[in-house]
């Protein structure tokens, strides 16, 4: 049955409050997500407004303000940690996957949804909001892997124009007198489906899963015709793009010395120029989309830290990378060149996968509570990765498919 009922509006929501209506609002949009589930239970019209996209949209952009930091790494299984770049010591969450014991690929955040996936073939998808504590398990993609599977990779992001989260899963296969095919697939998370689409484009990714998010699409460092470029994802029009790395003369596959990130709202090369191991500055080159060029934008340091790698930029500018000593995380802030270093318990040298979290309201149909498993189920979870591994994916893991390349 149809609902004809004219979509809710602010005023209506809020004709009843005490205050005026601007500025409650300029209130509710303000308020943690745990106070905002709460107050669900107000009335009918609160409840239906803070379901709506546009509010949610406008509650997570005044949350954005003050990004966090969310860590995965491995330590007896996987640990997630979230902290405050202004706090002294992260905060960990409960593990919702207590059995997965290696391999777990922190896919990306987006709009305060995670995704991770576990290798070699990326077929288990878990799609997760923390601040709800919900979590979903997206169906099986349909593209399968097989001998001539050369890399699978996972992209994952938000479509703004149709309000739905998606992933999009590439396939590269390579066939006889070494013919390479791509093939795509897109899952949406409104209509809970996997759609395979037309790609158009000979490329194979570098890596098993999308390097940056941008305004929520996804962006792979990849191989085109011998050349080193940089493929993003359009997810509205659901369309692949290629962009030139020519001017920026960089390899961005050296990971430990070039990140691609989000600097405030547009794509970035964040380049570690090192001396002796020392940090001698950090260099910004922003991709300007009119000109299709990349132009430095912004230069800081020297940084009196020596420097493994260079893990993600956040929307205020604040970089997080780990330390080559100790592998401890560090944390500059561009504005006011101040460094800090952050320790994660228990975390191996070279492990971190991080990006930047700001809680949020977002939820689509099957996000469920995560469970909550006793001590004794705890204590009957299998051990034999091989077993959980067989069990989960079908397949044998002789070689990990992400590890071949093409000749």
């Amino acid at each position: 049955m149809e609902n004809n009922q004219p979509p809710l509006s602010v005023a209506d929501a809020l004709s009843d409050c005490v205050l005026p209506q601007d500025i409650m609002f300029c209130i509710v949009t303000r308020l943690p997500v745990k106070s905002i589930h709460r107050f669900k239970a107000v009335c009918k019209p609160w409840c239906k407004l803070f379901t709506t996209p546009k509010f949610m949209k406008m509650h997570h952009a005044q949350l954005s303000q003050n990004q966090s930091v969310m860590v995965l790494a491995p330590n007896r299984g996987f640990t997630f940690s979230l902290f405050d770049t202004n706090e002294k010591k992260p905060t960990n969450l409960a593990d919702p996957f207590p059995e997965v014991l290696f391999g777990m690929q922190f896919i990306g955040c987006c709009n305060g949804l995670i995704c991770v996936s576990f290798l070699p073939v990326l077929q288990i998808i878990e799609l997760w909001n923390p601040a709800l504590k919900l979590n979903k398990s997206p169906t099986w993609p349909k593209l399968e892997v097989g001998d001539t599977t050369a890399m699978v990779s996972l992209g994952f992001g938000y479509d703004n124009e149709g309000h739905d989260f998606k992933l999009v899963r590439i396939v590269v296969s390579v066939g006889k007198k070494k013919k390479m095919r791509v093939e795509a697939e897109v899952y949406s998370c409104n209509s809970d489906s996997w759609e395979t689409i037309k790609v158009g484009l000979k490329f194979i990714v570098l890596g098993p899963k999308n390097n940056a998010i941008v305004n929520g699409n996804p962006y792979w460092v990849a191989r085109a015709d011998g050349n080193e470029v940089v493929v993003w994802f359009d997810m509205s029009k659901r369309v692949f793009n290629v962009l030139p790395l020519s001017s920026l003369s960089l390899k961005i596959r050296e990971i430990p010395n070039v990140k691609l990130v989000d600097w405030k709202g547009s794509l970035a090369a964040i380049v570690c120029q090192k001396k002796d191991e020392n940090v001698v500055s950090f260099d910004v080159w922003v991709f300007d989309d009119v000109g299709k060029m990349w132009s430095k934008n912004h230069t800081f340091g020297p940084i009196g830290l020596k420097v493994e790698r260079v893990l993600q930029c956040f929307q205020n500018g604040k970089i997080i990378g780990e330390c080559l000593e100790d592998g401890k995380l560090f944390v500059f802030d561009s504005e006011n060149g101040g460094v800090k270093e952050i320790v994660i318990d228990g975390a191996r040298k070279g492990s971190y996968q991080v990006y930047g979290y700001t809680e949020s309201l977002a939820y689509f149909k099957g996000l469920a509570k995560e469970k909550v498993r006793t001590e004794e189920e705890e204590l009957e979870i299998d051990k034999d990765v091989a077993g959980f591994f067989k069990r989960c994916l079908g397949i044998e893991l002789a070689v990990p498919l992400y590890c071949r390349r093409t000749q």
